[in-house]
């Protein structure tokens, strides 16, 4: 079995633990997690705006900060930094 099966194996399993997640929410906590991947967003743009790293702007880095926060953004900027 090559590491691409594995690997695919692996991130279809996180997607159905992730969508499992997400519908356990209630209404409430949706809208809190909308709220937050917007603030998430925002903050990567201001980031890539204020600081010399091309941060690209796309769901995943939004969805990343919007649900862990600071943590989050800090995580995105050190993966653009390292990749």
């Amino acid at each position: 079995m090559s590491y691409e099966t594995i690997l695919s194996f692996f991130i279809g399993a996180l997607l159905v633990v992730f969508v499992g997640w997400l519908f356990s929410f209630k209404t409430k906590g949706i809208l809190r997690l909308l709220f937050n991947t917007a603030a998430g967003a925002f903050l990567l743009v201001g980031l890539s705006c204020f600081t010399p790293l091309s941060i690209p702007l796309n769901p995943l880095n939004a969805l990343v900060t919007g649900i862990l926060g600071i943590p989050g953004a800090i995580l995105v900027v050190l993966i653009v930094y390292f990749l």
